[in-house]
């Protein structure tokens, strides 16, 4: 993860970002505009994929992370299911539910991945890197001066 500098640099990001846009798609088909309710839901859970990975990953902290990518594979879960729920309905057929959920059970197993290494990880998080913390405050307190004396 040393080479990791944003949030969209992980496999598993492009993974969930792969099955959202997958699933936006789907969800502009014709037949989804008969149930509004179900289209809404889905589309906050795909945001939710998505918001809660970028979050977690600007907190950076590996408890925070790890609490946020859990909030973003129960989302894929969520997803997963409501493609199932739109299959029964008739609003899906089942060639492009397996394919769809291809692409989840992927986004859900690199997540997975991902919080198992974080939570065995010895380092904590960038922010409680000291090194980076003392020149952060290094360049505020230089920012200050330079404030204070203009």
């Amino acid at each position: 993860m040393a080479g990791i500098r944003n949030f969209h640099d992980f496999e598993s990001f492009k993974a969930c970002r792969a099955f959202v846009r997958a699933v936006g798609i789907t969800l502009r088909k014709p037949k989804f505009s008969s149930d509004r309710i179900l289209t809404a839901q889905m589309q906050r859970a795909s945001i939710s994929v998505l918001s809660n990975f970028a979050e977690g990953f600007e907190r950076e902290g590996n408890t925070e992370f790890i609490q946020f990518l859990s909030v973003s594979k129960g989302s894929v879960g969520e997803l997963r299911a409501q493609l199932i729920y739109s299959l029964d309905l008739g609003l899906l057929d089942e060639q492009p539910l397996n394919e769809l959920d291809a692409l989840g059970e992927s986004a859900t197993r690199l997540l997975g991945g991902l919080i198992r290494y974080l939570g065995k990880s010895e380092k904590r998080g960038r922010k409680y890197d000291t090194g980076k913390r003392k020149a952060r405050t290094k360049k505020r307190t230089a920012r200050s001066r330079r404030t204070t004396a203009a």
